[in-house]
């Protein structure tokens, strides 16, 4: 619950902290001026209005080194039993997975694991039904401008962007942003997807087994063909995923979650409350039973194709989310290197990617000061159980190997990250703690930001780094940390529908 009210200007805050008379005030502290609407129809952010601190830029703020960047094999990404039992050698790995269920038990009956938040966690359970029975690579409605009667839909890559944007709201998605999937962009796309037909690759099972048989995973091939297709492998329909080799476009969604939720911990706050895990799974729901089908149905619909999440695959597409919400302006890096955070949404929010050949505009990447924050703000370090997040000063280009028995196979390289210990983080978040992130419920991004003092911090951050200790003290102070189960259903029927507050920088409609 908010512990803070603001009664004070931002000009007074602005004194309080400093800032009036740093040299860094209004002369620079200004908003983006245009003089006419044609300038504003032309700009960047035309059809996307953001508050004006935050700038595009023409590279991320964490720095990209596209000569290492190669196709990923999604199936090691750090939920991979395989990949964990070869880091940490295999009977320590099955020690930690023994503690897994003793963990459970222990939880179960305490707050935060009671009768009604194991329920709740269960309550959004459904949509995986939906999900396996209907879900397909490029879609699976029928309507084409053929059906309706109507010529295929042709727009600049601008009056494109702006017409998907307003369509992926409508279905679900709060912000999406559009890019173009060039040369460097194409090295993004997995080689093999963590999920298939039949099941999860990272599954335990193949612990000692490797690789996983077809029907496990997906497999990514660009072909020289017009339009993509799915084909079986090893007898398994909808095994091979080809997409193109043509001009294609990345739309990058971002759904947000429930902040408070995410916050919601154990008593000794090691692990995460249920309730969080609802927050999580609401997402899914949202976009693979809502955002994801509208989109790819109305993609169609006006003549166009488009390439998403495979059968039965929720959570991993064709190429890291994450990155494509970088790459794209949504969001900027953390220092938790497997976390994004968003300007007006922070770090509790969820990306999917959808690709396309319907021609869109490319937009930038932001600096909103996040990153910067980072480097100073170790919040999220501090809270981390295991103690996975890295404490460093600076990000590096080089990939820990901690304590692995082989080369880190998770992680990989060409970016200047602060690194996280993947298989220390797994063993806890899963097994010896079930602290699903809650770096990000802690995180001094995760705040709700109607109050004024919350966008004169974020004006202040995307400015200059001189007071991000302070800020971070502050988060602190006014309680955004771990939150106490009882207290959120407290506070929980007065929140808004999904927890979320999807009114938050909108300039119509309210």
């Amino acid at each position: 619950m908010s512990k803070f009210h603001s009664v004070i200007s931002r000009r007074d805050f602005m004194k309080a902290i400093g800032l009036a008379s740093a040299g860094i005030g209004a002369a620079s502290l200004v908003a983006p001026v245009f003089h006419d609407l044609d300038e504003l129809i032309s700009s960047d952010s035309a059809g996307w209005q953001r508050p004006w601190w935050i700038k595009q830029k023409d590279e991320p703020t964490v720095e990209i080194d596209w000569s290492q960047i190669k196709p990923y094999d999604h199936r090691l990404i750090g939920f991979a039993a395989y990949a964990n039992a070869q880091h940490w050698g295999l009977d320590r790995w099955k020690e930690v997975i023994a503690q897994g269920p003793a963990k459970t038990a222990s939880l179960k009956g305490t707050k935060g694991w009671r009768i009604r938040e194991m329920a709740l966690s269960q309550a959004g359970t459904p949509f995986a039904d939906w999900r396996t029975k209907n879900a397909e690579f490029m879609g699976f409605s029928t309507v084409t401008p053929e059906t309706l009667g109507l010529p295929k839909w042709q727009g600049s890559p601008e009056e494109n962007t702006r017409m998907i944007r307003a369509a992926a709201i409508i279905e679900g998605a709060t912000q999406i942003s559009t890019t173009e999937l060039g040369s460097n962009e194409r090295n993004l796309v997995y080689t093999y997807g963590r999920q298939g037909i039949l099941g999860m690759s990272t599954e335990d099972q193949f612990m000692t087994k490797w690789p996983p048989p077809a029907g496990y995973w997906h497999k990514y091939e660009f072909r020289n063909v017009d339009i993509g297709y799915t084909a079986p492998v090893d007898g398994v329909d909808g095994v091979l995923c080809v997409l193109p080799d043509r001009p294609l476009y990345d739309i990058s969604v971002m759904i947000p979650m429930a902040k408070e939720a995410w916050r919601t911990t154990s008593d000794d706050q090691k692990s995460s409350a249920m309730i969080g895990s609802e927050a999580n799974a609401a997402r899914y729901r949202m976009f693979h039973t809502s955002t994801l089908p509208g989109i790819q149905t109305f993609i169609k619909a006006i003549g166009y194709h488009s390439y998403a999440y495979a059968k039965n695959d929720t959570a991993g597409g064709c190429l890291p989310s994450e990155a494509s919400a970088v790459l794209g302006g949504i969001s900027e890096m953390s220092r938790s290197s497997e976390i994004c955070i968003n300007p007006e949404y922070g770090p509790v929010t969820g990306y999917y990617s959808i690709l396309t050949d319907l021609p869109m505009a490319s937009l930038k990447p932001i600096d909103a000061g996040i990153f910067r924050f980072c480097h100073s703000c170790r919040k999220c370090a501090d809270y981390c159980p295991s103690g996975s997040i890295s404490f460093d000063k600076e990000p590096s280009w080089e990939i820990p190997n901690f304590d692995y028995k082989v080369k880190n196979m998770c992680l990989a390289p060409g970016k200047k990250l602060f690194w996280i210990d993947i298989t220390k983080c797994q063993s806890s978040r899963q097994y010896i703690n079930q602290c699903s992130f809650l770096c990000r419920g802690v995180c001094s991004f995760n705040v709700n930001n109607t109050a004024l003092i919350h966008e004169a911090v974020h004006v202040t951050a995307s400015t200059t780094g001189v007071f991000n200790g302070f800020f971070y003290n502050m988060s602190k102070a006014f309680g955004y940390g771990p939150l106490d189960p009882d207290d959120w259903w407290s506070m929980a029927s007065n929140l808004p529908t999904w927890g979320t507050f999807p009114t938050q920088n909108t300039t119509r409609g309210i």
